[in-house]
């Protein structure tokens, strides 16, 4: 015989030995497992299914739907129902708890009916169940879907006030960001202002305006040096004729004509080839004595006479020279004429050094304003993120207030319970028997345990290290066989009727509805 062949035998002869006190222990443990279930009172539950419904409007980025997940925003709102306000009110509505509004506080009360409140999600999707135990069917299906309405509207309150107290703070955030905003600005339009001219931007202009002027400059220069050399050769004639002005005064001279006796029409076209000869066509004093000498010309024509080749003594007699009188004037204009030069050149250059002082500060004003505008770009950014954010903001409010939003909906409200929630038979009666059993085997083992008696040959020869050769059964007498006989039909019986009695009353108490499977 193999090992597990004698380890089952062993089994099946102490299952055998014993199976009187494990069926009495089982017997009475599930008995008094019935007896417990029957003293238990009997808690129902009613429950009311829930569905969240998502907004058909597609959400901006401030709704609840996308700030909060579900499961989130159910633990919230499901906190809010319990809160001590809404029970309290429910309890007094409902009149529930009686006996113990008598006896204990108000907060006991609520605590106590909070522990009977439960807010489970199903397998289903977006589906959730409220639900409520006590001792009455009726009432607590009605509790159940108070609860359940209240569940809905702090839904609803809650959605409102998120959105609202969102759009309150973006509002704040935005105006705060709208006076940083208009202060940078202001710096910046400040600085602009008052270093205008001096700003990078406008370098090349400035670098082009002084280009400009410095042509002018240099032109004016030309037109100076121009001058001067006119100015020199003018006063050279104003020498020449005040000399000869002098010998004809002297008598030194019989008629005053030019040095060379010359008529005044031959002597402007002399010193016109003489200006030609050293000064270009454009010069001034050319052009000048190109008029005078073309309007004697028209002149002379027009009275048809030659022209006289001396003035008469009687003209020359004073120091009122014509030609002395008009050279002087020319002296007179173009000393006027570099009187102008230089203040234009006074003005031109003032301004060169105006602007060159602008193209130089440019580098400066770049650093600064680089430094000015560092948090600008970042700050208007923020700005503008603000103005979206208020906006989707201000969106998501108003479709909260006109209830667009997403929502719960009740889609199955809460009945009254059929059977009771609690104490579960089932449960409480297979943990009897499991009780029962465990008790049975246990006592079993613990008597098998002290028990000093060798059951089995094996056991003997393990114990003595001698082979067994013969082993006598035992003979009992007719006497005792007859005992035995009436002990094992006797424990038969009464196991039997007390199995049978635990099971009828069984199926008696659950036709009656007190045993509710």
């Amino acid at each position: 015989m193999t090992s597990e062949q004698q380890q089952l035998k062993k089994i099946f002869k102490f299952a055998s030995r014993n199976l009187r006190l494990i069926l009495i222990l089982l017997l009475c443990v599930t008995a008094a497992g019935l007896a417990l279930y029957l003293q238990s009172p009997k808690v129902y539950q009613a429950t009311a299914l829930i569905m969240y419904q998502q907004q058909q409007i597609n959400p901006t980025r401030l709704s609840p739907d996308v700030e909060t997940e579900l499961q989130e925003m159910v633990n919230t709102v499901g906190q809010q129902v319990a809160s001590r306000a809404n029970l309290e009110d429910i309890i007094l509505s409902h009149n529930l708890y009686p006996d113990m509004r008598k006896q204990l506080p108000m907060e006991d009360v609520v605590v106590a009916m909070r522990r009977q409140i439960t807010f489970e999600p199903q397998r289903r999707a977006n589906i959730f169940q409220v639900s409520f135990s006590g001792d009455s069917p009726g009432q607590i299906s009605r509790v159940a879907n108070t609860l359940a309405s209240k569940f809905i509207e702090e839904n609803i309150r809650f959605r409102e006030q998120r959105v609202t107290e969102t759009s309150a703070y973006i509002k704040d955030e935005l105006a705060i960001a709208k006076a940083a905003l208009d202060e940078q600005e202001k710096g910046m339009r400040d600085y602009k202002l008052r270093y205008y001219n001096e700003m990078p931007a406008q370098r090349d202009a400035n670098i082009a305006r002084l280009n400009t002027l410095q042509t002018q400059d240099q032109s004016i220069q030309n037109n100076l040096q121009d001058l001067k050399r006119t100015k020199l050769l003018v006063q050279e004639q104003i020498s020449l004729r005040k000399d000869i002005l002098t010998r004809f005064s002297e008598g030194k001279i019989e008629a005053l004509g030019d040095s060379q006796g010359l008529s005044e029409p031959e002597r402007l076209r002399q010193e016109l080839e003489t200006l030609q000869s050293r000064y270009p066509e454009n010069q001034p004093d050319v052009k000048r004595l190109q008029n005078r000498l073309q309007k004697l010309l028209e002149t002379e024509n027009q009275e048809g006479n030659t022209p006289e080749q001396a003035i008469p003594p009687s003209a020359a007699q004073g120091p009122l020279d014509s030609q002395l009188a008009q050279l002087e004037l020319q002296l007179k204009e173009i000393d006027i004429s570099v009187a102008r030069l230089l203040r234009e050149q006074e003005v031109v250059r003032q301004q060169m050094e105006r602007l060159q002082g602008w193209v130089e500060a440019a580098p400066i004003r770049e650093a600064e304003w680089a430094a000015l505008t560092r948090d600008y770009g970042q700050l208007q950014q923020h700005y503008e993120d603000l103005v979206t954010r208020n906006l989707e903001a201000e969106s998501a409010e108003l479709l909260e207030r006109r209830q667009r939003g997403s929502q719960f909906k009740i889609i199955e409200p809460a009945l009254p319970p059929s059977k009771p929630f609690k104490p579960n038979f089932r449960k409480i009666m297979l943990l009897a028997v499991a009780l029962g059993l465990g008790l049975g085997v246990g006592l079993s083992y613990a008597q098998e345990f002290m028990d000093s008696s060798f059951k089995d040959i094996n056991d003997l020869e393990e114990y003595l290290g001698l082979p067994v050769t013969c082993a006598l059964p035992l003979l009992p007498t007719a006497r005792e066989k007859k005992a035995h006989r009436l002990r094992t039909i006797g424990w038969t019986i009464v196991l039997t009727v007390g199995f049978l009695t635990l099971l009828v009353g069984i199926v008696i108490l659950w036709i009656k509805g007190i045993i509710v499977f």
